[in-house]
């Protein structure tokens, strides 16, 4: 069983569902599916939230057909990968104010994802200390140095 294959026909028969235009390419690399399209906006949504559900939706259709499947992340014209960037640039930014100033710094809210990238580039850092507030979709990290 070609479960890329596969799952190809299964994100293929739902995107035409949706009356998208679009072509797929896989990333082994990073086992995650890239659809190119114009409906781009569409797809992404508000802060990725219908990327997320579509996301969802696929790997929980995928689940019941190919059974055993491994989890595949998807990603709309390159969004999620520049959105980490973004997000790891936002954490070294307020890491370097932390560092500077003393004072804790409390990053905007972001999804679970977003904020392990942030915890991930933290733990890098040993003067610094993370911790996550808030309830979803408002979680947010609040930075502060480690007490020595």
């Amino acid at each position: 069983m070609n479960t890329i294959g596969d799952s190809k026909t299964i994100l293929e028969e739902l995107l035409n569902s949706m009356g998208v235009e679009f072509s797929l390419d896989y990333n082994e690399e990073t086992n995650t599916i890239e659809i190119d399209t114009d409906s781009h906006a569409l797809l992404i949504g508000k802060r990725g939230e219908n990327l997320r559900a579509l996301q969802y939706v696929f790997n929980l259709i995928r689940s019941h057909k190919l059974e055993g499947s491994e989890f595949v992340a998807l990603d709309v014209a390159g969004y999620k990968k520049e959105r980490i960037q973004k997000v790891k640039r936002i954490a070294e930014e307020a890491a370097a104010e932390v560092l500077h100033n003393g004072n804790e710094k409390t990053l905007p809210p972001m999804n679970s994802y977003e904020r392990r990238q942030v915890h991930m580039v933290m733990a890098g850092i040993p003067e610094l200390v993370t911790k996550s507030i808030g309830d979803d979709p408002n979680r947010s990290i609040v930075i502060s140095k480690r007490d020595q």
